[in-house]
């Protein structure tokens, strides 16, 4: 329970109970004129606009500034404030008005705020080729709140989802699990960026903080840096020293390239290969424009990462080679510049896991992520993928339930938290999870995949290629067929059209089943996921012989050599656990 009042000069405003005292006296407003004067306290000493104190007290109603003006008056003499010098409220002609009188905040906060969420910044410019930008601001100011250890904050993939949503804000925060959010409007104008933010606590939806923030476009980290360290001090969040650090430091950018940052991540948000092949190229143009970029070197990392890993369908080895080995050369720039750059430290850790096999500084890797941004959600999947490929089932199962607190509306997340658990043998949490994200939506192809993959597993080989079928993997007519081997030799005859039809699977992490129809014969084509037919036929000597192939070729998906189901019965073979040594597999 917040209880929102300030004192003004010799006025107490009650913004809760709608009362404005002097003394033992109640001041008499009417509603609008209250919440005139309650928006000008909320964003004193600063200027508020005529149109956003229109939108403030008007919403969604077409007012004008002659009635703005005379509401102003009555505010005046309600608190007999019409002499030649203003007492509370000064107009400052062409511009807006702003409280004069010392404003202090009176608290009586109950409850403590630990959990954020930024809502998408509304775009003041009107222009929808902007969005992009309201939304990269957004993405921005989440990752600087998600810096500080002690608040948890929402990531950006959830808090998009109630963009231009019709809901309450306590609804938002009860299925954000927050116990505040971040509300605000962003306006792009001239090489200048204008941030307008508040905190509300959601419970009661009652107005804790405002502030508005008006930049340089070169100094647009250093401004959400800002709001960050402001928010902090409101919630009482303790801030390490460390954090404090890392929020106080003076970042410049080249405009130019923030440009293209922040374009970059509204296409690799949508996280399709063509959509995150776009970003690559937008990243390379930031860092090429502003070398010192460390974020837009750590964005491309990653993306490069999640093309050759989580939508690495349709690939060849040589090309998800290629891309990983981009991605450690951006991610290392990147912290050549900035150390504490968490995504790059988790491209780093791929690159030594896919590419080398070195599984130990991989590991580390992700917890200097942690340790660095502990609410961001990748590094929480990225863990619970590590311990998944390694059988740890306590700790993928651990990171997966924080993953999903900290993005707990996200399709991906869910899935590949459902992918996991088929990695641990965990098959009911896995349909749970891919349960769960098809109830979102119900033609989300990752987690039609996943279920596919736990019924196959299961020798519910039907049901198994209808999931196929749903999620893209193969078109009706190759549905038909894998059916009439299934009917005429049982699970062995649908393994051996598999083979034949160099059917595969999904590679690990995958994100959605990119690539259509081609994806699984591209995927059947190499050595490792024919291996994975012949061993259900039973075929050990040329599924053996098809993983060494794959072990030369150094295979990227070698890495799930134990959380696979598919190698069980090669396990006591002395050829296999050959392998898994060469590639290291804890």
């Amino acid at each position: 329970m917040v209880a929102e009042r300030y004192r003004v000069a010799d006025l107490v405003v009650d913004a809760g109970a709608g009362m404005v005292t002097r003394g033992k006296e109640t001041v008499s407003l009417s509603p609008l004129t209250f919440d005139l004067l309650v928006t000008l306290v909320r964003r004193a000493p600063h200027v508020v606009r005529r149109h956003e104190l229109l939108a403030a007290v008007w919403p969604n109603e077409f007012v004008s500034e002659d009635t703005l003006s005379q509401r102003v008056r009555l505010l005046r003499e309600a608190l007999e404030d019409v002499s030649g010098e203003p007492r509370y409220v000064a107009s400052l002609r062409g511009w807006g008005y702003k409280i004069v009188a010392p404003v202090e905040r009176l608290e009586n906060r109950k409850a403590p705020i630990r959990a954020l969420a930024v809502l998408p910044l509304a775009n003041l410019t009107g222009d929808p080729e902007q969005e992009y930008f309201a939304d990269g601001m957004t993405e921005t100011l989440i990752s600087a709140l998600a810096r500080i250890r002690a608040l948890k904050v929402i990531s950006r993939t959830s808090v998009m989802h109630y963009k231009h949503a019709d809901r309450r804000l306590p609804q938002i925060a009860r299925e954000l699990g927050v116990d505040a959010v971040i509300e605000g409007t962003v306006l792009l104008a001239g090489g200048r960026v204008r941030v307008s933010a508040q905190l509300v606590f959601a419970a009661t939806d009652e107005h804790l903080w405002a502030e508005s923030y008006d930049r340089d476009l070169g100094d647009v980290l250093q401004l959400h840096a800002d709001i960050a360290r402001s928010i902090a001090r409101e919630v009482r969040a303790v801030v390490t020293p460390e954090e404090r650090v890392r929020l106080g430091e003076r970042r410049w950018v080249d405009p130019v390239a923030h440009e293209a940052d922040l374009r970059a991540r509204h296409f690799f948000a949508k996280l399709t290969p063509p959509d995150v092949e776009r970003a690559i190229a937008l990243f390379e143009q930031a860092v090429d424009r502003d070398p010192s970029f460390a974020g837009a070197h750590a964005s491309l990392a990653h993306a490069c990462f999640v093309r050759a890993v989580q939508l690495g369908a349709g690939l060849s080895v040589a090309e998800q080679r290629e891309l990983l080995t981009k991605s450690r050369a951006a991610a290392t720039r990147a912290l050549a510049i900035d150390e504490t750059a968490a995504l790059a430290h988790i491209a780093i850790g791929g690159a030594l896991l896919f590419l080398d096999w070195n599984w130990r500084e991989a590991g580390r890797e992700a917890e200097r992520a942690l340790e660095l941004e502990p609410n961001l959600c990748y590094a929480h999947t990225y863990r619970a993928a590590l311990a998944g490929m390694r059988l740890d089932r306590t700790t993928t199962l651990a990171e997966l339930r924080r993953a999903i607190e900290l993005d707990p509306v996200s399709l991906d997340v869910r899935s590949q938290a459902a992918e996991c658990c088929c990695w641990v043998r965990d098959y009911s949490q896995a349909v749970k999870y891919a349960t769960e994200a098809l109830d979102l939506d119900p033609s989300y192809a990752r987690a039609h995949f996943v279920l596919g993959r736990v019924f196959e597993a299961q020798g519910r080989i039907d049901e198994a290629i209808g999931e196929h079928e749903r999620a893209g993997m193969i078109t009706a007519g190759i549905a038909a067929a894998a059916r009439r081997a299934l009917r005429q030799g049982g699970a062995a005859g649908y393994h051996r059209w598999a083979v034949t039809a160099r059917f595969g699977g999904r590679p690990p992490m995958g994100s959605s089943p990119g690539g259509g129809p081609r994806m699984p014969r591209v995927l059947g084509e190499r050595p490792y996921f024919r291996a994975k037919n012949h061993a259900r036929l039973g075929e050990f000597d040329e599924a053996i012989r098809c993983l060494e192939q794959a072990c030369e070729e150094r295979e990227v998906t070698l890495v799930m050599l134990k959380a696979h189901e598919w190698w069980d019965p090669l396990r006591s073979d002395p050829r296999f656990a050959g392998l898994v040594r060469r590639v290291g597999v804890p």
